[in-house]
């Protein structure tokens, strides 16, 4: 109960409080992120360039994209964090190999407190069903979208799609 109580004031108090934007390198952010999994045993893996800078909120973005990858790896066995920039648009990919989750469930999962089919279970190791809203809630307090598709031959992308200010660009 403590824990479920943590997360939803987490949420609430980090809804109302942003941190400023700054310009910072979302590659590396990725690469760190990856690296952190790998660290404690996960296969997660990161393709992509090496270095994007854009405006963005560092500490919010890195959370965010924390929470994703946990999913990534709670219900498949491995993950890969994928980056690509065009003019308009920086796109991350959340990539998993796990059992996916069902096109009727795909917009219910982004909702507080909803969690997939694989994570009825109420306990600590399931979560309560924050980490897909929470992300979302970051990546739209950034302008961007996050959308859920299929990935073949089984699996889930996660797909955030970012816009591109001016300021966004391949560091070289």
């Amino acid at each position: 109960m403590r824990s479920m109580l943590e997360q939803v004031m987490s949420f609430l108090r980090d809804d109302c409080r942003l941190a400023p934007p700054t310009l910072s390198d979302i590659a590396t952010t990725l690469q760190i992120i990856a690296d952190q999994f790998s660290d404690v045993g996960h296969s997660v893996t990161y393709a992509g360039p090496a270095h994007v800078l854009a405006v963005v909120r560092p500490d919010d973005l890195h959370r965010g994209i924390t929470n994703l990858v946990e999913n990534a790896v709670r219900f498949g066995n491995e993950a890969t964090i994928c980056l690509s920039m065009t003019n308009e648009r920086i796109t991350i990919d959340i990539e998993d190999n796990g059992p996916g989750i069902s096109d009727a469930d795909k917009r219910n999962v982004l909702k507080p407190f909803v969690r997939g089919d694989g994570a009825r279970n109420m306990d600590d190791a399931a979560g309560f069903g924050l980490g897909l809203s929470i992300a979302r809630a970051i990546i739209s307090a950034h302008g961007g979208e996050l959308s859920l598709r299929d990935r073949e031959p089984h699996g889930l992308i996660v797909r955030i799609e970012l816009p591109a200010s001016q300021s966004a660009r391949p560091a070289a």
